[in-house]
C-alpha cells in the first residue's frame, strides 16, 4: 500500500482493503474510488447498500467524467438482494477488472427483519465470495465499515482484509491513515495545504545542534504553504 503524491490518496493493491470511516459522509470512499479508477484500466463494479454511491459526490472527486465511464453500480435494499448481487460478481469480473467496491457490507445483514442465523449465513457467503475473487483474480476489492460498529460482522471483514485504512474528516479534507499510509498534503482547486510531516519527508530533520525553536505562528505559516494555480 502506498500513497500517490499527486492525489494524496492511498493506492489500493490486489486483495481486500477495509476502509473504516469516522462518519457517514461518502467523501473518503468517493476519493479512494475515483483516484483508483483514474490509475487503472478495465471495468469496475460497485454493490451499494446504503446509498453511498452518490453521483454528484463521485463526479466532484473524479478527475474527469471519463474516470467514471467504466463504473457499474447496482443497489441492494435487502440482505437477500445484496447477497444475490455479490453472488453474481464471479460471472462479471475478470483479472482485467480494475476495482470492486462493496461499501457498508454488513449493513443489510444487520436488518432485524432477517433471522439472525440466516443473516449470518448469507453474510458469510458474501464475504467468502469476495475473498475468493480477490485471491484468485488478484484484483482490488474495497469494503467499508463505520468506525464504532465493531461486532462479529466487522470482525469478519477485518479477518479477510490484507490492509485496513482509517479516514477522518478534517477542515482541510479527508485524512487517511494506516500501515504505510498518512495524508501529508491536501489538494484544493486553487492551492494545496501541506503538513509538518510533508516537510519532514521532503527535507528531512535538522541535526539537534542546528535546530531552531519555531513558535506556533511560524508552524502555522509553514503548514499553510499555498501554490496558486496548482
Amino acid at each position: 500500500m502506498g500513497t500517490d503524491t499527486l492525489s494524496a490518496c492511498p493506492r489500493l493493491e490486489s486483495g481486500v482493503t477495509l476502509l473504516r470511516r469516522s462518519g457517514e459522509t461518502p467523501h473518503a470512499l468517493s476519493r479512494l474510488v475515483t483516484a483508483e479508477l483514474a490509475r487503472r484500466q478495465g471495468s469496475a463494479y460497485w454493490v451499494d447498500s446504503r446509498n453511498d454511491a452518490v453521483t454528484h459526490t463521485l463526479y466532484d472527486h473524479a478527475q474527469s467524467r471519463r474516470t467514471l465511464r467504466s463504473l457499474r453500480i447496482a443497489r441492494a435494499f435487502t440482505a437477500y438482494q445484496h447477497h444475490e448481487l455479490v453472488s453474481s460478481l464471479p460471472g462479471r469480473v475478470s483479472p482485467r477488472t480494475s476495482l470492486v467496491v462493496v461499501p457498508r457490507l454488513p449493513a443489510l445483514y444487520r436488518d432485524p427483519d432477517v433471522p439472525d442465523g440466516e443473516a449470518r449465513t448469507l453474510f458469510d457467503s458474501s464475504v467468502a465470495i469476495l475473498d475468493a475473487l480477490a485471491e484468485s483474480l488478484s484484483i482490488p476489492i474495497l469494503v467499508t465499515a463505520r468506525d464504532g460498529t465493531d461486532d462479529a460482522f466487522t470482525d469478519a471483514l477485518a479477518d479477510i482484509a490484507g490492509q485496513t485504512i482509517e479516514s477522518n474528516d478534517t477542515r482541510e479534507g479527508v485524512a487517511f491513515t494506516g500501515d504505510g499510509v498518512q495524508t501529508r498534503v491536501y489538494h484544493h482547486r486553487d492551492y494545496w495545504q501541506t503538513t509538518i510531516p510533508y516537510w519532514v519527508e521532503l527535507l528531512g530533520v535538522a541535526p539537534e545542534e542546528d535546530a531552531v525553536h519555531v513558535g506556533p505562528a511560524s508552524i502555522t505559516t509553514l503548514d499553510a504553504v499555498a501554490m496558486e494555480g496548482h
